[in-house]
């Protein structure tokens, strides 16, 4: 399935993310990375949708901050509803046209929505890596011209490893290709920590991964559960364990593949 639709801009939390699910592992993954720079856990906290054993689901573009959308998502994976009745029912909403969704579940199924009002580019793509049992939903909004969510779709299918290692990739080619349209690297700075950092191609402030295995517990809402893997990375003056360090990368999906990287060391050669 794919959406693509050209509208007029407007004010939205522009965003492109990767979900996935792998129903040989029953493990589910997203991530992220948008140009509204905020603290570590904004993004996260706003669209990511998370039911370990279930599924996984993104809520982006005009952001719904009661939150009434996430939590339907969230309630309707847990019952194991099926992501394009989920999109039925979220359409009931009146700013529908102002959401995008991507939603895939532990059984394979999986379905989007780019809403008319999401302003610049806006694109949606799901699918079945061939001879697997991964399943995924790429997304995004505000996004440069050009075929940015197709050719994370290619990454994705292509790359070889984990779930993880293939949305990292995913992400990563987004970024390349321009992700969000309104981000750039800033002027060099006259001094202070930000004058020891590289800047390479910035296209979004804020960026992160999350991985949940079928065995990870819930929360009481739709993120707040207890996960095997968060890595989260925000700029300088968030402050704070996640802001990015000189010898990182001003480019946050930059310096998140260098955590990523750190991180993957530690899991053992049998991780898929």
């Amino acid at each position: 399935m794919v959406a693509l639709i050209i509208a007029l801009p407007r004010a939205a939390h522009a965003t492109w993310s990767v979900i996935a699910v792998d129903k040989a592992t029953g493990r589910v993954v997203i991530a992220s990375a948008t140009c509204v720079n905020n603290t570590d856990s904004f993004l996260m906290g706003v669209q990511a949708v998370i039911v370990p054993g279930k599924g996984v689901a993104a809520c982006q573009a005009g952001v719904d901050r009661t939150k009434a959308n996430q939590m339907l998502v969230y309630r309707e994976l847990q019952k194991g509803t099926d992501p394009a009745r989920i999109i039925e029912m979220l359409s009931e909403d009146p700013a529908f046209q102002s959401r995008q969704f991507g939603i895939v579940d532990l059984q394979g199924r999986h379905a989007g929505h780019s809403g008319l009002a999401n302003g610049y580019v806006t694109q949606d793509m799901q699918g079945q890596v061939p001879g697997t049992e991964i399943y995924y939903s790429i997304q995004g909004n505000i996004l440069r011209p050009g075929d940015v969510v197709p050719n994370a779709v290619r990454a994705f299918v292509q790359t070889q490893g984990s779930l993880t290692d293939r949305v990292m990739a995913a992400l990563e080619t987004a970024d390349r290709f321009g992700g969000d349209s309104r981000c750039d690297c800033p002027p060099l700075p006259a001094g202070g920590s930000a004058a020891l950092i590289a800047c390479e191609g910035r296209t979004s402030y804020i960026a992160y991964i999350l991985m949940a295995n079928a065995t990870d517990t819930s929360g009481d809402s739709h993120n707040n559960g207890t996960y095997a893997m968060y890595l989260t990375v925000t700029q300088p003056d968030q402050g704070g364990p996640n802001a990015i360090k000189p010898g990182e990368n001003l480019n946050p999906v930059k310096t998140l593949r260098l955590r990523y990287d750190t991180w993957r060391k530690t899991q053992p050669r049998s991780f898929k």
